[in-house]
C-alpha cells in the first residue's frame, strides 16, 4: 500500500509540473515578465527552476532506497502481532538473533501504539495497531535477550499495563 501512495504522489507532482510548464508555454513574452528589468525577471526565472528542480531531486533522494521494504523469502520470521484492551498477543514470542523478522500488526478493537523495546528500555521501532488493518514493521534483532513490547498510544483506563514480552534467541 505504501508503494501505491508513492506512486500516487509522484504521479501527482509530475502533473503539477506538466501544468506549470504549459502555463509559461502559453503566456506571451511581455506576461512572462512578474516585473523589473528583464534580466531580473529572467533570473528569478531561473532561481525557481532550479529551486524546483532541487526540491524534487532532494525528494527523490530521502525515499530511495525504499526504507520500509518488508524482506521476504525462507530465512525471514513472521510473527503475528493482535492487540486488544489491554493486552498483547504475539506469535511466536520467541525469535533468532540476526534474522529478519517481520511483526504483522492489528487490532481487535481500538488502535494501539506497537512499540518494540530493547533490554535497556531503548524505543527500537514502533508501528500501529489498527482494526481492520495489518501494518507490517521489519527488524533484524542483533543482540539475544528479553524485549518489551509496549502500547504507546493510550488505549483506555489500563494502558498502562498493556504490555508483552519477545524473546531473542542466540543463533544455534
Amino acid at each position: 500500500m505504501q508503494e501505491v501512495v508513492l506512486a500516487a504522489s509522484l504521479l501527482a507532482i509530475a502533473l503539477v509540473v506538466v501544468a506549470f510548464v504549459k502555463v509559461l508555454r502559453e503566456l506571451g513574452p511581455g506576461e512572462r515578465r512578474w516585473s523589473g528589468p528583464e534580466q531580473l525577471s529572467r533570473l528569478r526565472g531561473r532561481i525557481l527552476w532550479l529551486s524546483m528542480i532541487a526540491g524534487a531531486a532532494l525528494a527523490l533522494l530521502t525515499l530511495l532506497p525504499w526504507p520500509h521494504a518488508v524482506p521476504t523469502g525462507p530465512a525471514v520470521v513472521s510473527v503475528a502481532v493482535r492487540a486488544s484492551m489491554w493486552a498483547w498477543e504475539l506469535d511466536p514470542t520467541r525469535v533468532p538473533v540476526g534474522v529478519p523478522v517481520v511483526f504483522h500488526a492489528t487490532s481487535g478493537d481500538v488502535n494501539h501504539g506497537f512499540g518494540v523495546f530493547d533490554p535497556s528500555g531503548k524505543l527500537l521501532f514502533q508501528t500501529q495497531a489498527m482494526p481492520g488493518w495489518v501494518n507490517k514493521v521489519a527488524w533484524t534483532f542483533t543482540e539475544p535477550g528479553r524485549y518489551r513490547v509496549l502500547c504507546l498510544e493510550y488505549c483506555g483506563l489500563v494502558h498502562h499495563g498493556m504490555m508483552a514480552e519477545l524473546e531473542v534467541l542466540p543463533r544455534s
